[in-house]
């Protein structure tokens, strides 16, 4: 079984016109489904998709009809590729339920469990707009540890948005690691994704194979003193899965050279 993996979209429709800071970054950047389409042409011209995960940050400003033009670009490119998806900090839940579910606005974490054969995906919404950092209650982990039990005759793939190790971003791990990786312990997790960061990485975690997933629409790096140079760059991870086993992961990554600003972030 072949899984996509990307993140980090940042998708509008149209970005708004803007020469200052972080909105004048975003104009200067071309449309992210534009490096998508590609990333996508070039896959099916070498592989079969069974699968497309996408970790967080749909949106860039959780617009109902974002998510709408999205969804709807989305599975013309994919064709009946199933996707299965999880919310980041620019993505706004009740616009999410409307736009993308084609349902009634709620606030409720974006929670899903889709079981195949060999395994079974738990998409976990740690994610809460305007908190960079992800904010998760007590009510969130319950549910998850109730997944978790529901799920345990199964190998288990985790998804969510934020990363969990703070060596692998200058932006702080998720507040809610240490809670998450306990209720962990128990069961066959076969591996974490996520996204969140804009930049590919991999490690393990307590012997769980982890990985990081480049933005599919820029990246920041850290110059000091608070200076971030932000740069279009985009990719995607592939997974080859046999009997809910990763054994082949792939990241591809695509870095034009084009800066689109420098920016003060400590202001």
């Amino acid at each position: 079984m072949n899984i996509l993996h990307i993140s980090d979209i940042h998708f509008r429709r149209e970005y708004e016109a803007c020469d200052e800071g972080y909105k004048g970054m975003l104009a200067k950047m071309q449309n992210p489904l534009i490096p998508l389409g590609e990333c996508l042409t070039h896959l099916h011209s070498q592989t079969t998709l069974d699968l497309v995960i996408i970790s967080g940050d749909l949106t860039e400003d959780g617009e109902i009809d974002d998510y709408r033009y999205l969804k709807d670009w989305l599975k013309k490119a994919l064709g009946d590729t199933e996707i299965i998806v999880t919310l980041g900090n620019h993505d706004i839940k009740e616009h999410f339920h409307v736009g993308w579910c084609q349902e009634a606005a709620s606030s409720a974490p974006y929670n899903r469990i889709v079981k195949y054969p060999e395994f079974s995906v738990i998409s976990f919404d740690n994610s809460s707009y305007g908190y960079a950092d992800g904010i998760v209650d007590q009510q969130q982990f319950h549910w998850l540890e109730h997944a978790l039990e529901q799920e345990k005759n199964q190998p288990i793939i985790l998804v969510t948005h934020h990363h969990l190790l703070a060596q692998q971003s200058a932006m702080p791990k998720w507040p809610g690691t240490e809670r998450f990786l306990e209720l962990l312990v128990p069961y066959d997790i076969r591996c974490i994704l996520n996204g969140h960061t804009h930049h590919t990485f991999s490690d393990e975690i307590n012997g769980i194979p982890y990985f990081t997933v480049s933005s599919m629409s820029f990246v920041g790096e850290d110059e000091g003193d608070g200076l971030v140079r932000f740069e279009e760059r985009h990719g995607y991870n592939l997974y080859q899965l046999k009997n809910g086993r990763v054994t082949r992961q792939t990241s591809e990554n695509f870095m034009p050279g084009h800066v689109l600003k420098t920016l003060d972030m400590s202001r």
